[in-house]
């Protein structure tokens, strides 16, 4: 049981970690965006590979594998025109992450009246979350300056309080092991 408290330090350190980056995010939105930009690019360029991999050996077996090799292809293909310029990606980043949540909030949305249907009394909360959903990928793509200020902001506050989260947890691992080393000797 103690050995589970015994590194209780490490995930103190991984709380600073993360309220350091944090900081750091609200000092350097650019940075932040760009960075951001890269790992999303990256991400897809690798997403992307893996596709056309996996649909051209799937050739024989899936009907639409050649579907799945076209999307990998796009995939790919976007993923190296977001690389050759992060500027320029970093500063439609917000266009792009609006229109994905707003499609994303539309999907919620149309979902909320397939529950009703199917007699779901919570329906509603689907419903306003699509429409919320909606507002707020609306409101990021209506002004690229401030949807990127946005985005820096709610990745920072996340960062921050899961740095928080980690550093209080650790010391309740380290009050729990102290408990337990005592309990023993």
């Amino acid at each position: 049981m103690i050995n589970k408290f015994k590194h209780w330090w490490m995930t103190l350190i991984k709380g600073i970690v993360l309220i350091l980056l944090a900081f750091f995010v609200f000092n350097h939105p650019v940075g932040m965006l760009i960075g951001l930009v890269m790992y999303f690019s990256i991400a897809l360029l690798i997403t992307g590979i893996l596709t056309v991999i996996g649909s051209v050996l799937s050739s024989k077996t899936d009907d639409d594998w050649g579907w799945k090799l076209t999307g990998g292809i796009i995939d790919v293909l976007f993923a190296l025109i977001l690389l050759s310029n992060p500027g320029i990606t970093a500063a439609i980043l917000p266009f792009i992450l609006g229109f994905w949540i707003i499609v994303y909030g539309v999907i919620i949305f149309g979902g909320s009246f397939k529950a009703k249907k199917e007699g779901d009394d919570n329906w509603w909360i689907s419903l306003l979350g699509g429409v919320l959903t909606i507002m707020f990928g609306y409101f990021i793509m209506s002004d690229l300056f401030a949807g990127a200020v946005a985005i820096t902001i709610w990745i920072g506050l996340g960062l921050l309080i899961f740095g928080i989260i980690n550093v209080v947890v650790s010391l309740k691992m380290r009050k729990v092991k102290i408990k337990i080393e005592d309990a023993i000797s």
